[in-house]
């Protein structure tokens, strides 16, 4: 009897070993649990790392965690040499001297003082340019994909242009960009590496005309009566090269420079916007010098970054990228903001997700990089700066999946960002999701006020400047988020254990897919 019994034990689990054998990727994603998950929360999210803000050592700390759980997992770092770390630097800058600004027009020379007439940006460049011309260039932007070039029939070649801030049509619905919601063309950065991209040597900031403005806008503490007891937020360090000369200047100086002109700067100003069109020109007889100066406070943050090599010969050079950004917003008014849900929760995803494809040796036939993005609450600093550095590797990336809070509200249910950028990749999601069972709430990206464009918000956005096909997915907005009451308590293990196996499968399927996802563009 006893040799029969181990012979069925033995049939039992060859059986079992069969079975268990012809569903890994089952096993895979069943191995991704509450329990596993919440651990990971519980330990970014607690308050010894002080909300996780970017820069800080809390924040490293929390990479040096991201990186420990790929290695437990047999993975290595995606950067040189199996490096974990995705590292640039950031830099938070200080007001200098000297900072000066004067305008040569009929062969007097006017100098002007800083905080009445003018106020170097936070961005600018640091140096001096003398005797230079002068144009007007609208709103500064170059936008293709909306029919719009500021730049487009004049040479702004070591020129200062004169540029309004923001975008044409702000506050038209139906404008020619984005409605009433602000694109990537109305920041700043955007604005002065686009006028270092057509060879400006200085920039002019102005507001729009309209409004009563005494002074330039200032946000140097030192020019300040009353100077804020916050310093200075750090920037992303990412305009190469030489930046231009830039300042915001007074409603009455840049009046002053179109005096004797045959138009006005409220006369250009409203017929863009009636128009739509740009009405850039050279503005004749006037020349600029400028001169700013700056000192800085650099530090370094990093992504945390692993790769899955695909299996395919030809697809391997393929990746789908799926990320979270794991920093949070430290400390507001002396509390700790823990950032369970926001992004602890999407963090602990990556982990698990990496877990669930190492546990049972799978082999997807396109690359998979797995990535913890940091800065995304400063501006999606890690994922510009991974996006921008992906598309200078030998692989292309064919999706990106983002993961931003997961855990909270109705735990049925997934708000789907950018589905509208690919149908297939969208369909491979819903053909997954009948397995998880998720009611999926396909989103435009604008909160129910209008208020807010999410699709704009989180780590996916750059990769789909990119002409990358994205994912996004969200739990949707709660009365916790960027609040001190944003902690484990609040959150869901049960819905961020389903979205993560469904983003598991999602991320499975489109590196096994037979095509690579179509792209589309509808922003």
């Amino acid at each position: 009897m006893k040799k029969i019994y181990k012979l069925l034990m033995w049939v039992a689990f060859l059986i079992f070993s069969t079975l268990s054998a012809q569903n890994p990727i089952e096993d895979a994603s069943n191995s991704i649990t509450a329990e596993e998950l919440m651990t990971h929360v519980q330990l970014l999210a607690d308050e010894w790392f002080q909300g996780r803000d970017t820069p800080s050592i809390q924040l490293d700390s929390a990479a040096n965690y991201i990186s420990a759980q790929f290695l437990k997992s047999g993975l290595k770092g995606a950067g040189p040499d199996g490096n974990f770390f995705q590292t640039f630097e950031v830099y938070r800058p200080e007001l200098d001297s000297p900072n000066t600004l004067s305008v040569i027009k009929n062969k007097i020379e006017t100098m002007y003082k800083i905080k009445t007439d003018f106020v170097p940006l936070q961005e600018t460049g640091n140096g001096r340019i003398n005797n230079k011309e002068l144009c007007f260039a609208g709103y500064g932007i170059t936008a293709p994909e909306y029919n719009y070039d500021d730049y487009a029939g004049i040479d702004v070649t070591d020129k200062v242009v004169l540029i309004f801030t923001k975008e044409p049509q702000l506050d038209d619905n139906a404008s020619i960009f984005a409605g009433t919601q602000l694109t990537e063309h109305a920041k700043i950065e955007t604005k002065l590496i686009n006028a270092k991209i057509h060879g400006a040597a200085g920039v002019l900031l102005l507001r729009n005309p309209h409004k009563k403005m005494r002074r330039p806008p200032n946000s140097w503490a030192s020019l300040m009566r009353r100077p804020p007891k916050f310093t200075a937020k750090f920037k992303m360090q990412w305009i190469n090269g030489r930046k231009p000369i830039s300042m915001h200047i007074s409603k009455k100086l840049s009046s002053t420079m179109l005096t004797g002109a045959e138009t006005t700067l409220i006369d250009l100003f409203d017929t863009i916007e009636n128009t739509a069109k740009p009405m850039s020109m050279n503005i004749e007889g006037i020349r600029v010098s400028m001169e700013t100066q700056l000192r800085s406070e650099h530090k370094k943050t990093s992504n945390v970054w692993t790769l899955i090599e695909g299996s395919d010969p030809l697809l391997k050079d393929e990746l789908i990228i799926v990320g979270a950004h794991y920093d949070h917003i430290g400390l507001q008014n002396g509390e700790v903001c823990n950032g369970a849900d926001d992004n602890a929760s999407g963090t602990a995803a990556i982990m698990e997700i990496a877990q669930a494809l190492t546990l049972f040796n799978l082999k997807p036939k396109r690359s998979i990089l797995l990535i913890a993005y940091t800065g995304e609450e400063k501006g999606l600093w890690g994922s510009t700066y991974n996006s921008r550095y992906q598309f200078s590797s030998d692989k292309t990336i064919s999706a990106m999946i983002c993961l931003d809070m997961i855990s909270r509200n109705d735990p049925n249910t997934l708000n789907l960002v950018g589905h509208k950028s690919s149908n297939k990749l969208t369909a491979i999601c819903e053909k997954a999701n009948e397995t998880i069972g998720m009611k999926i709430e396909k989103m435009t990206g604008l909160n129910p006020a209008g208020t807010i464009d999410w699709f704009r918000q989180s780590d996916h956005f750059p990769y789909y400047r990119k002409g990358i096909p994205v994912l996004f997915f969200n739990c949707g907005d709660t009365e916790h988020l960027h609040k001190p009451t944003d902690d484990v308590e609040t959150i869901s293990a049960i819905k961020m254990e389903r979205i993560t196996r469904l983003t598991f499968l999602t991320v499975w399927n489109a590196a096994n897919a037979t095509e690579s996802p179509d792209f589309i563009k509808f922003r």
